[in-house]
């Protein structure tokens, strides 16, 4: 069984790193959530007797959050998003600082798209046209098929509506997670592989549902979404796309976990 040790949390609230808040040495709670969905990732950081002038510095510093978490000081990242909103509350002796995580809402919602085109285009293209209007960087593009075409297309409107409306039919997803535009083509993975098994942290056996397989490990940011995990256990073994996940636990000694889903492959 993997020995991990000296768990962290870190809490960096802030644009850029140079000027940030970075919270580390409280006792904090984490509940972070994503998925390939139109919904933005979301999630919870419950900081314990935080400083009043500190907590002051959180709305200064304005609205980004990441959250990095893992063992033995090597923290991996696993939010970058926005801040919904932030709760003060007391439970003597304690008093506990909420901060509600959530994605780029307004920034998705404020998309809007205006162009046509005549004769062929491929969808990529139209895509990467439409892209900026989100201010968001893009990654994964390699996920929407070369060989997909419209022809004589026009749009005005919501960006992601559109996006919805071309790339459903030829079977791929967008989502936006930790500060990115991402596209997800059903049932294949990005080509980054995570071994889950008894001496890499993984928790019980993984159990088949309808989506696919549900599994679950000590906390691991290497787990990402879109790409793909090995699974070896006695019940399950095989390769999937993660399409969940949920780290939660905290930097003491409650839990402490990964849990996820993953999707099979095409083969």
């Amino acid at each position: 069984m993997t020995r991990l040790h000296n768990r962290i949390i870190q809490t960096v609230i802030g644009q850029n790193d140079g000027d940030a808040l970075r919270i580390d040495s409280l006792y904090t709670q984490i509940e972070i959530k994503k998925a390939i969905s139109g919904k933005p990732n979301e999630g919870t950081v419950n900081i314990y007797n935080l400083a009043e002038a500190t907590e002051n510095q959180i709305q200064e510093k304005g609205i980004r959050i990441r959250i990095f978490a893992g063992h033995d000081l090597q923290p991996i990242l696993l939010h970058d998003g926005n801040i919904r909103r932030v709760e003060r509350v007391r439970q003597p002796p304690d008093r506990i600082t909420s901060i509600f995580l959530g994605g780029n809402t307004i920034k998705l919602a404020q998309a809007i798209f205006n162009k046509g085109y005549s004769g062929q285009v491929s969808v990529r293209q139209i895509v990467e046209d439409a892209i900026p209007t989100f201010n968001i960087d893009a990654t994964d593009l390699d996920q929407i098929p070369d060989d997909a075409f419209l022809y004589d297309y026009s749009f005005s409107g919501k960006t992601g509506v559109m996006f919805d409306k071309i790339l459903n039919p030829i079977g791929v997803q967008w989502f936006e997670s930790d500060n990115f535009i991402k596209f997800s083509s059903n049932q294949k993975a990005l080509e980054n592989v995570v071994l889950l098994d008894s001496d890499s942290g993984m928790i019980g056996s993984p159990t088949v549902t309808d989506k696919g397989v549900k599994f679950k490990s000590v906390l691991n940011g290497r787990i990402v979404m879109n790409e793909r995990i090995q699974i070896k256990s006695s019940l399950v073994s095989g390769t999937y796309k993660v399409i969940e996940i949920l780290h939660k636990g905290d930097n003491r000694e409650g839990e402490f976990i990964t849990e996820g889903t993953g999707t099979e492959l095409e083969q």
